[in-house]
């Protein structure tokens, strides 16, 4: 009944298959109970997109899975289990499933599930950033799917290959297998995979800054979206047509697009992304010299991206902050540069501070390495103390030399254990007085030098003297800029979580790099220091990989479960040997490691010459 019944929806197929599976267990009947669990949990992620209901039926039949002795229904299973944790995000457990069912799959004559569990590893290995492993099992997978003439499964492994080229930046490429997989979509009549690959073709030539080109393709996309009624998509193409005709100096053209992209995108409740089509139409005002209009829709903006679109929020402030200036509303223009300013207060702008901030980390190294100095002296002079003194034990001791041997044993160890403790105090006192040396420094910047700056501004435009006025302001940008990085304000505003993703966010619009995160909320796992101190560890990783690892790509993963946190950060660089005493001795690592052993946690670094580096930082939490 229930493989009659499977689809059709109205019949409560899965009620039918819990029915199934649950007697079947009870009867112990295996191969019946996991052929049916494993139906059930593909109807669950397929047809309802229910990955929670799909992954309770796996922990239903987990206890059980040593009875099972098919190999093929085996490794379907953990199959439908990787799935599930792939829907979920948890693609540390959906790897180690999907590497299970490999082996077992491929001992069976199913070839459709073998490519299927390719599929999986493709897709997961493209979230963590491992291309190189991406593009192989998506290859591998093609492969079946073309000796099966799966025509669909070979679009849509040619998509996601055209992807993994799409995100290292090989367009040529990109666009070959993007076009592949749209004359298949073509030959299938699968319109909206013939829209999602027209979305990618223009995405490709717009990076290529090849705007007539990718115009092309984002009309036909806008045309075929059209044509069979998926708004959403329209909405996106809308948006996408405006902002390239802006590109080219269309100015009205690109409004005409851009008010229709907002008005569907309103229709639809996308509150967010109507922010940023408002964003696009205040810049495009801007272009044509109507500041009022332009202040109209950034205001529109920031309404809109309120508890929505934190990112479009920002940038709206930035553009008010323009339109206020040109309409000689000064006051009202400082106002909202501050908003701006407050907003993106986690913002390390490396390009702008990179030399000051280099003068100030050598002096700030120096004071730390003269204290370090001192203080391995004073430890050096203890121990040689303490060998004097058990020398001198040793010599009028021979009788009890047993005894004493391991009285003096307990005492070093504890002597060691004490040096230690010592060491990390040192390490943490070090680190709060550097905290608190940024902070008052970055007061100082503010609350002085900004204001005099501000104030040298304001005179410099009562008088017309407006070079003067545009050097004072560009100082005095460079002035809150170093501030911002030397204490991240943002932090104790919105918590360490938002912090995290807007930094990130930030790094992402401010570098060449592509950036991808996935990020739970650890709001509550620290006391302010602990979540500064956290802060600071992810922050300059990715300065380090940015300055370093001459990346394409660089993901950040902080995941979380009761009793520990996991912090992983991963480039596709050149990599570097972790071995080399020179890497070891660098005052980078040092730092991370000591910012992650504060914590109460543990460091590794992994890195190929070549292919990259992962850190990987696993934080104990306390109950």
């Amino acid at each position: 009944l229930s493989q009659v019944v499977y689809h059709e929806h109205a019949l409560n197929y899965d009620s039918i298959a819990n029915e199934t599976m649950k007697l079947a267990i009870h009867l112990k009947v295996w191969p019946v109970a996991f052929e049916q669990g494993s139906q059930l949990m593909g109807y669950y992620l397929d047809s309802l997109i229910q990955p929670k209901r799909a992954l309770a039926i796996f922990d239903d039949l987990k206890p059980k899975v040593t009875e099972l002795k098919d190999e093929q229904q085996l490794g379907t299973y953990y199959l439908n289990g990787s799935n599930a944790h792939y829907f979920l995000r948890d693609y540390g457990k959906s790897l180690d499933l999907a590497n299970m069912a490999l082996p077992l799959l491929k001992k069976s004559d199913n070839q459709t599930l073998l490519s299927k569990c390719f599929f999986r590893l493709g897709g997961i290995h493209a979230k963590l950033s491992n291309y190189d492993q991406a593009h192989s099992y998506y290859f591998e997978s093609l492969k079946i799917d073309e000796s099966l003439q799966d025509e669909r499964g070979v679009a849509v492994n040619l998509e996601k290959i055209g992807e993994i080229y799409l995100l290292t930046s090989d367009y040529e490429k990109a666009e070959s297998n993007f076009h592949k997989a749209i004359a298949t979509y073509t030959k299938l009549n699968d319109g909206k995979g013939i829209i999602f690959n027209y979305t990618n073709l223009g995405a490709s030539y717009q990076k290529r800054n090849n705007c007539e080109e990718a115009l092309k393709y984002y009309q036909a996309g806008l045309d075929m979206a059209t044509k069979i009624d998926l708004k959403r998509s329209q909405s996106l193409f809308l948006g996408n047509i405006g902002s390239c005709n802006r590109r080219l100096g269309n100015y009205d053209v690109s409004l005409d697009y851009l008010f229709r992209a907002l008005d569907l995108k309103l229709e639809l409740g996308r509150l967010g992304s109507a922010a940023h089509s408002c964003n696009d139409i205040a810049e495009t005002y801007i272009k044509l010299d109507r500041y009022d209009l332009a202040k109209q829709y950034a205001l529109k903006a920031i309404g809109y991206a309120k508890g929505n679109n934190l990112n479009q929020e920002r940038y709206a402030y930035y553009v008010l902050s323009q339109c206020n200036a040109q309409l000689g509303e000064n006051k009202a223009a400082y106002e909202n540069l501050q908003r701006f300013n407050t907003l993106q207060d986690s913002i390390y702008n490396i390009q702008k501070i990179a030399r000051i901030n280099e003068m100030r980390i050598m002096y700030e190294t120096e004071k730390r390495d003269l204290r370090l100095k001192a203080q391995e002296s004073d430890i050096a002079f203890l121990n040689e103390r303490n060998t004097v003194k058990n020398q001198y034990i040793a010599f009028g001791s021979i009788g009890l030399l047993s005894l004493f041997g391991f009285i003096i044993l307990v005492r070093s160890r504890n002597k060691e254990k004490q040096r230690k403790q010592l060491q990390e105090q040192f390490a943490r006192d070090l680190l709060k007085s550097q905290e608190d040396e940024r902070t008052r420094i970055a007061k100082d910047l503010h609350d002085s030098v900004g204001q005099q700056l501000t104030l040298i501004k304001q005179k410099s435009q009562n008088v017309q003297q407006m070079e003067l006025s545009d050097l004072t302001h560009n100082a005095l940008e460079e002035v809150r800029s170093i501030s911002r990085g030397l204490y991240p304000a943002l932090l104790k505003q919105l918590g360490l979580t938002a912090s995290i993703e807007q930094l990130v966010l930030e790094y992402d619009e401010e570098t060449e790099l592509f950036f991808s995160i996935e990020l739970s909320p650890i709001d509550d796992a620290f006391d302010e220091m602990e979540s500064l101190n956290f802060y600071r560890f992810i922050q300059e990783a990715l300065n380090n990989a940015i300055k370093h690892s001459q990346a394409k790509a660089i993901s950040v993963d902080v995941s979380r479960t009761q009793s520990l946190i996991v912090a992983k950060i991963n480039d596709n660089g050149v990599g570097f040997n972790v071995q080399d005493g020179n890497n070891q001795n660098s005052l980078g690592l040092k730092t991370l490691y000591e910012r992650i052993r504060i914590l109460n946690g543990t460091l590794l670094i992994e890195s190929i010459k070549g292919k990259g580096t992962m850190l990987t930082a696993k934080i104990k939490l306390t109950s």
